[in-house]
């Protein structure tokens, strides 16, 4: 059987194709309601506010439109130090797009405005919007980046996980102690490979066990822009680690019991396994 052509991955990974992007910088998840319903009703609402209200030539009603949309105040944030612009909506029509979140960028681009750039009314300076990549460019493999590519086509899960590089990495060390050996680029680019992965990352979207940061993964909210690395949680149960233990903390877990606990690993195992198997 000839071997499925690897995919070429885009050097920048914020909007790498048509289906899907990123908003993480620009503070999609900085919320205290960041599950998957809210963020979108929130995206949806500020969108359609923005085109009813909003001109690209019209720098007064950008500011307006900032000073009515942007969240600020006391428990509105996960991280209040970090600013979340007003200005990351959908890019593309609802209808358009099924089951799966619309692409999510930034409305007052150049490139979605016919070259007029509105992002100086924004919470960033246009030239970090034009520089910053985040750490995402640097820290994943480019097998890991292929494989996230492929596997998530929804923008609320792609953004969660493709900033949770421990989270892919452990993904595929866990899967490698099960079968035995590090997957190659040709097994992770196995169809079955590519639809496991894809329901294993789905557990960002609605994990039920996730801590009021979950969304964060191992990285834990505290004041202004204070984070710190999320404590397994067998450490804070006290009973034995468990090698999922840490996948549990990239999902941003928190459970109060050891029933729980058990119930938590027990959906990752299953997915882990199914993955590492479909790698055969």
């Amino acid at each position: 059987m000839t071997a499925m052509k690897l995919m070429d991955v885009p050097r920048v990974l914020c909007q790498p194709d048509a289906n899907k992007s990123c908003g993480a910088c620009c503070g999609m998840y900085n919320h205290t309601d960041f599950g998957y319903a809210d963020t979108y009703a929130r995206l949806r609402a500020r969108t359609q506010a923005y085109q009813a209200t909003a001109r690209i030539d019209d720098v007064d009603s950008l500011r307006r439109f900032r000073a009515t949309w942007e969240p600020v105040g006391e428990g509105v944030k996960l991280l209040s130090g970090l600013p979340s612009c007003p200005f990351l909506g959908f890019l593309e029509p609802e209808e358009e797009t099924g089951t799966r979140m619309p692409r999510v960028g930034c409305m007052v681009h150049p490139l979605q405005n016919d070259g007029l750039d509105g992002r100086d009314c924004g919470v960033y300076e246009r030239k970090i919007c034009d520089e910053y990549l985040c750490a995402a460019h640097d820290l994943l493999t480019l097998d890991e980046r292929r494989l996230v590519l492929q596997a998530v086509q929804d923008s609320y899960v792609y953004g969660a996980v493709i900033t949770n590089m421990r989270l892919i990495k452990e993904l595929l060390k866990q899967a490698a102690n099960l079968a035995g050996e590090y997957p190659s680029a040709r097994a992770l680019n196995r169809p079955e490979a590519i639809a496991a992965a894809g329901e294993f990352f789905a557990l960002m979207r609605d994990w039920p066990y996730a801590a009021r940061d979950g969304v964060f993964g191992p990285i834990v909210a505290g004041h202004d822009l204070e984070t710190g690395p999320r404590a397994l949680a067998s450490e804070a149960l006290g009973v034995p680690v468990d090698p999922l233990d840490t996948i549990l903390a990239c999902l941003g877990t928190e459970v109060d019991s050891v029933e729980a606990l058990e119930a938590a690993r027990a959906v990752v195992r299953e997915r882990v396994a199914a993955f590492a198997e479909a790698l055969q």
